[in-house]
C-alpha cells in the first residue's frame, strides 16, 4: 500500500492578506514550504522539486532545510527518484529541480503554455516564478525528461492525477489510494486550512471561481474528509500528522 509523507524546507512570515483574499487583518503568518513523498510498491514518486538553499536565502525562507536529508530520513536518494509530478511551476515548487537527476517530470501542458506565455509576461504572476528555472523546461523537452499531459491521467496503480486548475491554469492534484482512505495533496488549490473553510482563494490566483470551484472539487475527491485534503502550504501540517524526522511527518 502507498505510504505518503509531508517534507518541509522552511517557513516564512508573510502578510496574513494576501493568503486569505480580502482578508482586511493587518496579522501576519506563518507559511511552510513543503514537497511531498510516496513511497509505492513501485518506487518512490515526488510530487514537486521545492527548491535550494541559494534560493530560499534569496526568497528570505526561515529554517531552511536540506532536500536530500528529508528524503534521506524516509529512505530515499534523489537518484533514486525516476518520477516526479509537477503540482505547478511557481519557485517553490519547481525552481529545485536540479535535485533529480534521473527524473521524469510530469507537466500540464496548460501550465507550460502559461508559463511561457502570458505567465512570463506578466509582473504580478512573473514574481512567483524562478524564471531561470522556467527557461530551463525547453532543454529538458530535449532531452526526454519533461513528459506532458493534459486533463485527468493516471500515473500508476493507486496514484491518479486530477488537473483542478484556478491557483494557476495547469495546476494538478495527485490523489493516492492508502490504508487511511484517498489522500488528495491538493498542494496550492488552497495553502492552508482555513482557505479550504472558508472557500478564500489567496491573493496570487490566476482565476477565483476556478479556484474555488477546485476546492470544492478536492473534498470530493477525498469523500468529504478534510483529513485526507492536504493544503500545499499550512504549518499545521506538521502538527495534524505524525513527525518521524524534523520536518518529515508521515499522512498515511
Amino acid at each position: 500500500m502507498n505510504e505518503v509523507y509531508a517534507l518541509c524546507v522552511g517557513d516564512k512570515t508573510v502578510p496574513r492578506s494576501q493568503f486569505m483574499y480580502r482578508d482586511p487583518s493587518p496579522d501576519t503568518c506563518t507559511i511552510a514550504f513543503y514537497f511531498w513523498l510516496i513511497l509505492s510498491p513501485q518506487g518512490p514518486v515526488v510530487v514537486d522539486c521545492s527548491f535550494g538553499a541559494a534560493e530560499a536565502e534569496r526568497r528570505r525562507v526561515a529554517n531552511y532545510r536540506d532536500r536530500t536529508a528529508l528524503l534521506a530520513a524516509c529512505g530515499v536518494r534523489p537518484e533514486d527518484v525516476s518520477t516526479v509530478v509537477m503540482t505547478h511551476l511557481h519557485y517553490d515548487h519547481w525552481s529545485g529541480h536540479d535535485l533529480f537527476p534521473n527524473a521524469t517530470y510530469f507537466v500540464q501542458e496548460s501550465e507550460i503554455a502559461f508559463w511561457q506565455g502570458p505567465g512570463r509576461a506578466t509582473p504580478m504572476f512573473a514574481a512567483s516564478a524562478d524564471l531561470d528555472a522556467i527557461d530551463a523546461i525547453g532543454p529538458l523537452q530535449q532531452a526526454g525528461r519533461i513528459r506532458i499531459v493534459s486533463g485527468d491521467w493516471a500515473l500508476q496503480d493507486g496514484v491518479d492525477v486530477r488537473l483542478l486548475g484556478g491557483h494557476t491554469p495547469g495546476l494538478q492534484a495527485p490523489i493516492v489510494q492508502s490504508e487511511a482512505g484517498p489522500i488528495v495533496l491538493a498542494n496550492d488549490t488552497f495553502h492552508f486550512y482555513e482557505n479550504l473553510e472558508q472557500l478564500k482563494p489567496v491573493q496570487v490566483t490566476v482565476s477565483m471561481l476556478d479556484t474555488v470551484m477546485a476546492m470544492r472539487a478536492v473534498m470530493n475527491l477525498a469523500d468529504g474528509d478534510t483529513g485526507r485534503a492536504i493544503p500545499g502550504h499550512d504549518p499545521l501540517v506538521m502538527q495534524r500528522f505524525p513527525t518521524i524526522a524534523p520536518g518529515v511527518a508521515r499522512i498515511a
